[in-house]
């Protein structure tokens, strides 16, 4: 058996490149899983973590009266609620900081770096904006008039994604723009005395609905709002579940593809080498001792690349989890790469590929060694489907070549499964700029307003100007999902739903938005059952018709249909909407959103998206540079003897190159033809997996400019894993023929 072994040096030497590409493959799918897996685990378990040890809310809610003693109401349910003030304080250049008060028993802030505040001359920055503006701790801030100093960065629960406002093109992050502080109560007295004061309650088991109806017999309710409606919140979950959703399928898949992919090309080296295996196993080798030495290679190539691939997941993993928790404002925990996910990155390659050699090996030593050494005439006979086309007119080079593709119909679909793989990555990417950018337009085409404000409590008149409505969150009936009714006047300008051919909607019906209608399999004619967040009133209502609006999951109707259905006197309201900036009290305001600063958010969003989506094409590029280059330097090594009897005949390099490779377009074409449904059925999946909880949907989009790009980097890439097999072309010597013969 070690004398066997000793094959094993040449047979690498021989085919270095093959050898080490499918290393190189197998390196690059284990570290893809490994990594993403890894990150995929840790982020989410920080997360868990980091709820329990800031004792996240169970909702906010704004009281219609005081209590008249808190203490007692919490004894006798069991709820936890603390009173949490906060204001909005404008920075150089363009940076507004939302500026809490330390709160002790709800929605506590988490340190990541630093220390806790033990003055009122002291803040906590968010994690978020301190890396993106990379202020080092000890920096000095001006802040509501007095100066502050860093001396920890922090967390907090409800704001795990860390945006300006929860509705419409809010939903953006943009770290640069908007973050958070925490300064202590003391300091929040002196520096902001009318500051917005919300409450927040924390429930034994999770639930509001026993702690809603107690809050409004006791308090009354202006406002309620659930943690799971919070985008804040749900966002983040949502991402990290989407992210889920991705790090372990499409890794799974890219490994499994890729053992396939190995398996099969190791195979036929396998069957490249029975000439050599009949003379061996004639010399009195046994058929175990050969199936074992041609394990060898495939074992070596699959542990080695998988080793180093999972080693390397340790390295690209924690930059991908240090941007992950800052992105998410979550406190790291655990950074460690899971048993489980590196067992499989490690076994999967070696469970598809050692058995499936072992397989090949065992049928083919099966044989008699004189059929096996007889390689020239059994590769030499004619298949069904060769001996159905009749190949006997045109040119000899045609006919050559077609019978070539016919022949090695098995090397045709590993070359079509490594390009659909590469064409998979490169259309993910596309699709999703499109999608994004479909959902940047549609943001803003109904929309005339600059500001909305979000009033504490319902009014009657407005000194303040812009045009009043009504906006009242609602949920589904089974509690799953919550969305923004909004009451408009039958007059308003300033937000105009569209349909589908871009017309405008009259605003005397029940609409809803296009991001509802695909949540709840929604469409004109339907009726559905809804409940009012605050009360758990229900009510019914018909769809008129379907708004083409993704950013956010609501219904418009009259305002005065709405304030009828919630009992409101009529002409009250509890928004405005404005083309300019208004003076209204911030003791009065519950939110703001400027359309400009979500435009602005927009484009800082869409710049890190470029970044990702680079990186996935330069991954899709690598990796099918790799497999074709696999496929094509292994159809070399099996014409070796014919290219080799070509070249004596008197053909040149570039007719040699077009008779033996030229095939591979076909299936390189087919291949990421096949891709694009494949992309568009699974995105679509997936997309509307992760979004189903949020406010949002984002529509799935492909457009042609993005596949012919694609097309044309996939182009370009099998181009260059052809210029190397050429060279491969070149340097098969006339003298294998030869040999061959003589064999």
């Amino acid at each position: 058996m070690s004398t066997l072994l000793k094959r094993l040096p040449r047979t690498v030497h021989s085919n270095r490149w093959l050898v080490y590409g499918s290393i190189t493959l197998v390196m690059l799918a284990s570290m893809l899983y490994a990594s993403l897996n890894a990150l995929i685990v840790d982020i989410g378990a920080s997360k868990s973590q980091f709820e329990r040890e800031s004792q996240v809310e169970s909702a906010t809610f704004l009281p219609q009266k005081p209590f008249a003693d808190l203490y007692a109401f919490e004894s006798d349910h069991g709820f936890v609620i603390e009173r949490r003030r906060e204001v909005d304080a404008a920075l150089d250049g363009g940076l507004t900081l939302r500026v809490f008060e330390r709160t002790t028993h709800v929605n506590i802030p988490v340190i990541t770096a630093g220390r806790d505040v033990q003055a009122d001359d002291e803040m906590l920055l968010g994690q978020t904006v301190a890396t993106a503006l990379k202020v080092p701790l000890g920096t000095t801030m001006t802040l509501l008039g007095r100066s502050f100093t860093v001396v920890g960065f922090a967390a907090v629960p409800d704001y795990m994604y860390p945006i300006r406002t929860t509705d419409d093109a809010g939903i953006i992050l943009d770290p640069k723009a908007f973050g958070i502080a925490v300064i202590t109560a003391a300091a929040m007295d002196g520096s902001a005395s009318k500051a917005l004061a919300t409450w927040h309650v924390r429930t034994v088991d999770g639930t509001t609905a026993a702690a809603r109806q107690a809050l409004a017999e006791t308090v009354g309710l202006t406002y309620w709002q659930d943690i799971t409606a919070n985008p804040r919140y749900t966002l983040a979950t949502a991402k990290i579940e989407g992210a889920t959703s991705v790090s372990t399928s499409m890794p799974l898949v890219i490994l499994l593809l890729t053992s396939l992919l190995l398996a099969a090309a190791q195979g036929r080296i396998v069957r490249m080498q029975r000439a050599q295996l009949g003379t061996l196993k004639a010399m009195g080798y046994s058929t175990r001792e050969l199936v074992l030495q041609e394990l060898a290679l495939p074992t070596l190539i699959a542990l080695s690349g998988s080793v180093l691939g999972v080693l390397s997941s340790i390295l690209t993993m924690r930059p991908m989890l240090s941007f992950m928790g800052s992105y998410f404002s979550v406190p790291l925990y655990v950074t460690t790469v899971p048993w489980s996910a590196a067992l499989v990155g490690i076994v999967a390659p070696v469970f598809f590929v050692v058995p499936a050699v072992a397989l090949v090996a065992a049928r083919l030593l099966g044989q008699a060694p004189v059929k096996l050494m007889q390689m020239t005439a059994l590769s030499s006979r004619p298949g069904l489907l060769e001996r159905s086309l009749h190949l006997t007119r045109g040119s000899f080079q045609n006919r050559f070549a077609l019978r070539a593709a016919v022949r090695g119909l098995t090397r045709l679909t590993l070359l079509m499964l490594g390009a659909m793989l590469a064409g998979y990555l490169l259309l993910f990417g596309g699709a999703m700029r499109d999608s994004m950018d479909t959902l940047v337009r549609g943001a803003f085409q109904d929309t005339r307003y600059n500001y909305t404000y979000m009033l504490t409590a319902p009014r009657l008149e407005n000194p303040w100007g812009g045009e009043a409505l009504t906006i009242v969150p609602f949920t589904t009936s089974d509690g799953q999902l919550t969305f923004q009714v909004i009451g408009l006047p039958v007059t308003s300008t300033l937000l105009v739903p569209r349909d589908s051919e871009g017309q405008a909607i009259p605003i005397d019906r029940v609409i809803i938005t296009r991001a509802l209608a695909q949540k709840l399999d929604l469409q004109a004619g339907d009726t559905w059952t809804v409940q009012q967040s605050a009360t758990g009133q229900e009510v019914t209502l018909t769809v008129d018709a379907v708004a083409e609006m993704y950013t956010t999951a609501g219904v418009i109707m009259p305002q005065e249909h709405l304030n009828s259905i919630l009992g409101m006197s009529r002409g009250s309201f509890n928004a405005l909407l404005s083309t300019t900036s208004l003076q209204v009290p911030a003791q009065d305001v519950l939110m703001t959103l400027s359309m400009a600063q979500s435009r602005a958010a927009f484009d800082s969003a869409i710049e890190p998206l470029w970044v990702g989506l680079g990186t996935v094409a330069i991954a899709a590029v690598f990796i099918a540079l790799m497999a074709l280059s696999v496929v094509t330097t292994l159809t070399v090594e099996e014409e070796r003897v014919t290219i080799s009897l070509l070249k004596v005949v008197g053909y040149h390099a570039e007719e040699l190159n077009r008779m033996v490779l030229g095939s591979g377009i076909v299936a390189v074409a087919a291949g990421f033809v096949l891709s694009i449904p494949l992309l568009l059925t699974s995105l679509g999946k997936l997309l509307t997996r992760t979004t189903s909880s949020i406010s949002f949907s984002l529509p799935v989009r492909l457009s042609p400019l993005s596949i012919v790009v694609c097309a044309v980097i996939m182009l370009a890439t099998y181009l260059v894993s052809l210029r190397a097999a050429r060279r491969k072309v070149l340097g098969v010597q006339m003298a294998v023929s030869l040999k061959a013969a003589r064999e």
